[in-house]
């Protein structure tokens, strides 16, 4: 599995822990993936894709240096305050 692939497992809990979603199901529609392609995924079949990357970085407000593990901040900056409004 890719580091970036852990990255967004790992994305994927801190948005359900923040209550921004409950279910991978939820992640999954809000980046235009099929569910069965996060499964494939999950057993090193597959890779999300640079356009999920760039999906979950435009509808989550995500640092893309954060998921490729360049930088700390999780979520950019200057949307810090429209993450907490999903929530």
């Amino acid at each position: 599995m890719y580091q970036s692939d852990i990255k967004i497992f790992e994305l994927i809990d801190i948005l359900k822990s923040l209550g921004i979603i409950r279910f991978d199901t939820d992640f999954c529609r809000e980046i235009e993936m099929p569910k069965q392609s996060l499964s494939r995924i999950k057993k090193g079949l597959a890779h999300f894709t640079a356009k999920h990357i760039e999906n979950i970085c435009k509808v989550y407000k995500v640092n893309a240096n954060w998921i490729f593990g360049i930088e700390k901040n999780i979520f950019n900056p200057s949307q810090v305050n429209t993450v907490k409004k999903l929530a």
